[in-house]
């Protein structure tokens, strides 16, 4: 049984890729926003990094997709208080 659930797990691990998530985000009036914006997408389980740029309103994040989705991520922003797009 242990075998079997090792096996498992390796096939599930084969399958997760690192994707990276561009997004444009509103709301931002300064780089605090942009910051804060950082923290909420850091605190989802998968996310391996969030990079904000105040100046094009852009947020790049690179993440597990096995943990993590486009929509727990853009959630995260909701929750922040900002609006995402693609």
């Amino acid at each position: 049984m242990k075998a079997f659930i090792a096996a498992l797990a390796l096939a599930f691990a084969a399958h997760a890729a690192e994707q990276t998530l561009n997004l444009k985000v509103e709301g931002w009036h300064s780089k605090g926003d942009a910051y804060k914006t950082e923290q909420a997408v850091r605190s989802v389980k998968g996310v391996q990094s969030a990079s904000a740029d105040p100046a094009t309103k852009q947020l790049s994040v690179t993440y597990d997709d096995a943990a993590a989705s486009p929509a727990a991520i853009q959630k995260a922003i909701s929750e922040a208080g900002y609006t995402s797009h693609r």
